[in-house]
C-alpha cells in the first residue's frame, strides 16, 4: 500500500528516485525509496514525512490503501512524448480516478458500471467506420439522430468517466479501463 502510493505520488511528480532523494536532501537514498517502493521496508515517520512533503502529498494519502489500476491506457500522443511523460500522466489519471471514486463512495452515489455496447471498443481506422460505430454506439444507448446536448453528461452516465487534467504538451489525451476490486 504504502509503496505503490509513494511510486504513483514520484511519477506523478516526474521524479526519478535519485530524483526524490535529491529532494529530500538525501534524508534517504534512492536505493532505499526503490525498496519501499517494492514493499521491501518502510520508512520511519521523519522519512515518511520529508517524502510526502517532497512530494506535495500527505501522510494519510500515502498510507491510505488504492485498490484500482489502469489498463488498456491508449494515449492520443504527439511522436516526442517520453516515457516519464506517460508515466506522469498515467499516476495523475489514476491519482484522480481513485479520489473520484472515493468521493462516489462517500456520498453514496455509487459508481455506474459502464455500459458497454455489443463489441466495444469499436476498432475504427476510416471515416466509414467511425460513422458506422457512432451509429452502433447510438442505437445501443437508444440516442436517435439527434445532437447530444451534453457529451460528458451522456458519457458518465453510461460509465465513462471524463476527466481534465493538465498535461505535458507532448500528450492530448488518454483513455483506459479502471479495473477495481468487485
Amino acid at each position: 500500500m504504502f509503496g505503490e502510493r509513494l511510486k504513483l505520488a514520484r511519477k506523478r511528480a516526474g521524479l526519478s528516485l535519485r530524483g526524490l532523494a535529491e529532494a529530500v536532501d538525501h534524508a534517504v537514498s534512492a536505493q532505499a525509496i526503490g525498496r519501499y517502493e517494492r514493499g521491501e521496508m518502510l520508512p520511519g515517520s521523519s522519512v515518511a514525512l520529508k517524502l510526502a512533503q517532497a512530494l506535495g502529498v500527505t501522510l494519510s494519502y500515502l498510507f491510505s490503501p488504492s485498490e484500482i489500476r489502469l489498463e488498456g491506457v491508449e494515449f492520443r500522443k504527439t511522436t516526442a512524448t517520453r516515457a516519464r511523460e506517460r508515466a506522469m500522466v498515467e499516476a495523475a489519471v489514476l491519482d484522480h480516478v481513485d479520489r473520484y471514486l472515493l468521493i462516489e463512495d462517500l456520498l453514496e452515489i455509487g459508481s455506474h458500471e459502464w455500459d458497454k455496447p455489443t463489441g466495444a471498443p469499436i476498432p475504427v481506422s476510416t471515416l466509414e467506420e467511425a460513422e458506422d460505430a457512432a451509429d452502433q454506439i447510438r442505437t445501443a444507448w437508444n440516442l436517435g439522430g439527434d445532437a447530444i446536448p451534453h457529451m460528458t453528461e451522456l458519457l458518465e452516465e453510461h460509465g465513462i468517466k471524463v476527466l481534465k487534467l493538465d498535461f505535458p504538451l507532448s500528450v492530448d489525451g488518454l483513455t483506459c479501463l479502471v479495473a477495481r476490486p468487485g
